[in-house]
């Protein structure tokens, strides 16, 4: 199954997700009006075993409470997967931390995000934690984060801690993270009747009960209270029982996947089988003790070990290793906290196979021809290749990296990355950003101008994708300002470069979901003969990027299976107006029309043997701006 596929998949889990939802609700609205019938008893009322209206009070009361706790619940997760994190109890990695254990987590999920083509999520850690476990959170890759515990990094060799962040990245490109968090939230209202008879007992604390007994209604009511706790309670168990269901109906099958993925992202087995093998033997195993772990279970990367009711939402780790390792001799790994070696990727390394790209400081060098079948394998896990987000990173020099842990140096990056070629336009550019954002910020936007000119596009979108994390941490009022200051370098010309568009479309994208609530798209459009002239003007697009004198023949490329009888667009049928009102549409495309229409684009830029640095800008574009991901093309070979 690949990534499109996996996404459509858990749309349409989804909708099993609510139907699994409404039986709960109707199962323990049964359940709490017994209750109520048993507490009318005890306070002398006359009862029947039906009362039509007691019920219909019954069942608006429960569904109410419930109601409401799910979209309190839904509405605190928009925040994004930081919520998640805050509530396991984990703090975020300082970018400039000196400590080694979690520099080198921040460079394998850095290194992972780079492979992935998405933007680095947060990473955070939870410090009270010893057993070995990890989560990927989100609402989508834009506010994501990826956290593991302190025993993940005590206890794990560097390439097993590869395999576990593999494994977290697999969620974020399935579409599992998000469908994870929307069941977080139905889960919470389910958790509400557990959580309202448990405060019903605790004020019995406050109840007189000794003066109770001298006055026989009030020691009814007391009675009447105790009993509604603890069959609410008892109603609250069933439905925890109903949330273990629920978990493990969506979550075992997508480890197995999950797992799966992490193997070919990395190409070593060894790496995550080796995570499982010493969570079977450490003392502490994959347990969480944080007091919310019990509503983020189907997160985890292993069972968190809570009371499951016998629904374990992951799959035991003996099968798990065996699909992974069908030799496995049954045996797990014991661990000692010193003992930690770092693994074959634990260094610095250049490799010629990455392109000529790994440790260039600019060469602009392009990549060797491309194979058309790799663009058939768009969206499968074997296209993504942790080697080439190491040696990518790697490849960019040691200052670049710091600049894009820092809140200035961030945004000057980016400036920089919009001034125009032409000096004396680019020097009315410089005056605008000193203007916005002080003298400084203008210099830096002119050395980097000059710094990454020559980089070659795979470099260039690296650095992007690693300032998105230190971004998210500006201000509303300095991200805003950051947003006005980008715009304006897009329009200073009169005419929008394409580029220089897409880039800011990028960043935005990627920004808004953290920092504005956003409503996730709702699919309008299930078939590619829907979008036939959105289709139209983004190939043509693509084709005309490529230079005049094979845009048709890239455009014959991308179209030679369609069914379409199409002609390519003049240049002015592809303005932006033209793109964005495209790529909106496609934003509600189900996933796999957008991977047609992916592999379409990929045919056209691919048709002439290489991909050139603005066709493969514009390519990344294009899949961010619709809410997809492909990975850098480039070749380890």
């Amino acid at each position: 199954m690949n990534f499109f596929e996996a996404q459509d998949d858990a749309r349409r889990r989804t909708k099993w997700l609510v139907l699994y939802f409404i039986l709960a609700i109707v199962g323990i609205i049964i359940s709490v009006y017994g209750i109520v019938y048993i507490v009318l008893l005890f306070t002398g009322a006359a009862v029947s075993p039906w009362m039509p209206g007691v019920f219909v009070l019954t069942a608006f009361a429960t569904g109410g409470v419930m109601g409401t706790g799910s979209l309190f619940k839904t509405m605190q997760l928009n925040g994004g997967g930081a919520v998640v994190a805050r509530d396991m109890g984990a703090r975020q990695v300082d970018p400039h931390t000196t400590d080694t254990d979690e520099r080198r987590l921040r460079n394998v999920v850095e290194e992972m995000a780079i492979a992935s083509g998405v933007p680095v999520p947060q990473v955070w850690i939870m410090d009270n934690e010893l057993g070995i476990n990890a989560f990927a959170a989100g609402t989508e890759p834009g506010n994501a984060v990826v956290a593991v515990t302190r025993g993940c990094l005590q206890r794990l060799t560097r390439d097993e801690l590869q395999g576990v962040v593999a494994h977290e990245f697999s969620h974020i490109l399935n579409g599992d993270m998000r469908l994870n968090m929307r069941l977080m939230g139905l889960l919470f209202g389910i958790l509400m009747i557990s959580m309202i008879g448990r405060m019903l007992f605790e004020a019995l604390r406050f109840a007189n009960v000794r003066s109770s007994r001298n006055d026989k209604g009030s020691g009814g009511i007391v009675v009447a209270i105790l009993l509604a706790g603890v069959g609410l309670m008892i109603v609250g168990s069933v439905g925890v029982f109903f949330g273990r269901l629920i978990q493990a109906a969506i979550s075992r099958q997508r480890e197995y996947l999950a797992d799966a993925s992490a193997v070919q992202f990395t190409r070593n087995a060894d790496g995550i089988a080796g995570a499982l093998k010493k969570i079977g033997g450490q003392q502490y195993g994959s347990k969480m003790n944080a007091a919310k772990a019990t509503e983020a279970s189907h997160l985890f990367f292993a069972d968190g070990g809570m009371f499951s009711f016998g629904l374990a939402t992951h799959p035991p780790l003996d099968v798990r290793i065996k699909a992974i390792q069908k030799s496995w001799d049954g045996k797990f790994i014991t661990t000692s906290l010193p003992d930690v070696a770092y693994g074959r990727a634990g260094k610095r390394v250049t490799d010629p196979r990455l392109s000529g790209l790994a440790g260039s400081s600019g060469s602009g060098a392009t990549p060797p021809p491309l194979p058309r079948n790799r663009i058939d394998r768009i969206g499968e896990p074997s296209e993504v290749h942790a080697n080439v987000g190491v040696l990518l990173r790697q490849g960019l020099q040691k200052e670049w990296l710091a600049a894009c842990h820092d809140r200035e140096e961030s945004q000057a990056l980016v400036f920089g990355l919009l001034l125009a070629e032409d000096d004396q336009l680019k020097e009315g550019e410089v005056l605008f950003v000193k203007k916005g954002a002080g003298e400084v910020a203008g210099e830096m936007a002119l050395n980097w101008n000059h710094a990454l000119g020559d980089l070659h596009s795979s470099q260039k979108i690296a650095l992007v994708d690693l300032c998105i994390p230190t971004l998210r941490g500006l201000s509303l009022p300095e991200y805003d300002r950051f947003v006005e200051i980008t715009q304006w370098l897009i329009a200073s010309d009169g005419q929008v470069d394409l580029f220089e568009y897409m880039l800011q479309h990028v960043i935005q994208r990627h920004l808004d979901a953290h920092f504005r609530s956003q409503a996730y798209p709702r699919i309008k459009f299930r078939k590619l003969a829907s979008l036939e002239h959105e289709t139209n003007v983004l190939l043509s697009t693509l084709a005309l990027v490529g230079g005049e004198e094979q845009a048709q023949d890239a455009y014959r490329a991308a179209t030679e299976e369609s069914v379409w009888q199409l002609q390519m667009l003049p240049e002015e049928g592809c303005g932006l107006q033209q793109i964005e009102s495209a790529l909106e549409k496609y934003n509600h495309a189900t996933p796999l029309v957008k991977k047609q229409l992916l592999r379409m684009c990929g045919l056209s830029v691919v048709q002439d043997g290489e991909i050139a640095s603005r066709e493969a800008e514009l390519l990344r574009a294009i899949a961010d701006a619709i809410g997809c991901s492909i990975p850098p093309f480039v070749r380890v070979s």
